[in-house]
Parts: structure tokens; sequence; C-alpha cells
């Protein structure tokens, strides 16, 4: 024992040591104790992927990170999501999926991370479903999620549209800051992104009407003055005070 763990140089071969490893590991994850179910699945996740377990080791290592997704102490399930991501796409997804929505918020964004990065294509309809949730918080990282997939679909825009018309100021600004992202990523999005803001401004929504103003702003669109000054008119005290306050701070900036 070093530490009070064990010495795995005393076990002989690297099959031998490797085997007691997993055994070991193994059953800390089923430990009453939180800190060594913790530790356990930190080690299991890191050995899942190595090219030397029997397809018997895999499996077993595989079954108790799954297993540990579920477990009631966050810190193991936010663990978990580490090994989930050295396992295979196919046997994963479903549990990525579900912690898409998991109520701590490092296993929700760990989750939604590790599910794009493995499985873009499934990835994209857990977000657009999630991004629905009841929950604010599991809404926004789900929002925030949809900027990291490599293709966007129509089901994509409109969930990134119907966020910029949310009267919560937090679900609207995480889709602005998604959709500017976008726009930075690549010159074909650019302007799909501008006629989208565009858009907004003739929107029937107030809270998209307000944001859109932002968004221009932030894209460098030409024009921001005179579309704070055509503001000041909205019928909605929202869009006229976000319109005032961009020209006081453009004042402010000038020096005026």
């Amino acid at each position: 024992m070093i530490g009070g763990r064990p010495d795995w140089r005393s076990c002989g071969t690297l099959s031998e040591v490797l085997t007691h490893q997993v055994t070991h590991l193994l059953k800390q994850a089923n430990c009453p104790n939180p800190a060594e179910r913790r530790a356990a699945v930190t080690g299991l996740g890191t050995i899942a992927s190595r090219p030397f377990l029997t397809p018997e080791q895999a499996e077993d290592i595989a079954a108790a990170v799954i297993a540990a997704a579920n477990d009631t102490d966050p810190t193991v399930r936010a663990r978990a999501v580490r090994g989930l991501g050295r396992l295979p796409a196919a046997r994963v997804t479903a549990t990525l999926t579900m912690l898409v929505s998991d109520d701590h918020h490092a296993t929700r964004e760990a989750a939604v991370r590790t599910l794009v990065r493995l499985d873009p294509t499934a990835a994209a309809p857990a977000l657009v479903s999630a991004a629905a949730h009841q929950d604010y918080s599991v809404r926004v990282a789900a929002l925030t999620g949809l900027r990291w997939l490599p293709t966007l679909d129509e089901t994509v825009w409109v969930v990134l549209i119907a966020a910029l018309s949310d009267e919560h100021p937090g679900i609207q600004g995480t889709a602005m800051t998604g959709l500017l992202s976008l726009a930075a990523r690549s010159a074909q999005m650019s302007p799909a992104v501008i006629r989208l803001a565009r858009d907004g401004l003739g929107s029937s929504s107030p809270p998209r009407r307000e944001i859109s103003l932002e968004l221009l702003h932030r894209l460098g669109v030409p024009g921001h003055r005179d579309r704070c000054l055509a503001a000041l008119t909205d019928v909605h005290p929202r869009v006229r005070q976000r319109a005032a306050r961009s020209l006081e701070n453009a004042r402010d900036q000038d020096g005026t």
C-alpha cells in the first residue's frame, strides 16, 4: 500500500496490474462513500480507452461509468461524463442526452460539450428539445451548446430566433452570444445572422426588436445611430429604453 492505496507495481505483469486496477476501481465505484465513488469513476474514465483492456474489462468499465451517470452525488455524475467521452458514441449517446437536463450545472455543461463532440447528429435534436425545458439553466446550457454544432438545420435557427424573443434577458443574451459566435465562424454564416437580425427589427415581439438593435451593433453593421433614433418612437418602452441607452453610450464614447 502507498498512502492508503494499492501499490500496483508489486502486482506483476502489465496485464496483471491492469486487472488489479480494474477490479479495485469497480469495487470502489459501489462504495457508500461519495468521495470513494468519485475517485473510482475518475480512474475508470481514465483507463476506459486503454488498448490493453480485455473485452470483458472494457464492458465492465463502460457499464460502471454509465451507471455512475445516475449517481445521487452530482460530482460523481460530472466525472462520469468525462469517462463517457472516452466510450463509443453509440453506447453513451442516450445517457449524455439525459444528462443535458441534469440539475447540476457542471454535469449539464460537460454533457452538452461531450455530446456535441461525440455525436453532433444526435446532439442537435437533444439540444433543441432542452432549449424548451422549464428550467432556465437547462435552457441556457442547451442554447450555448447549439453554437458548437458543426452544421445548423432549420430547427436550430427556429430555436435561436425564439430565444431572441424570450422575455428573460439571460435567454436573449445567450442566444445573441451564440449568433455572434456563429457569425464569426465563417464568411458564409455571417450574412445569414445579419439577415436574421435585420428581420428582428420588424418583429412583432418587443424583446426581439430590442435585442436585434444590439445584435446588429455588435455585428458591426453600419447605421446603428439611425436605427436607434428610429427605435425611439417604438410603441414598446423596452425598445425605446434600449435605443436611448445605446445613443447615450455612443455619446459618452465620443466624449460629447
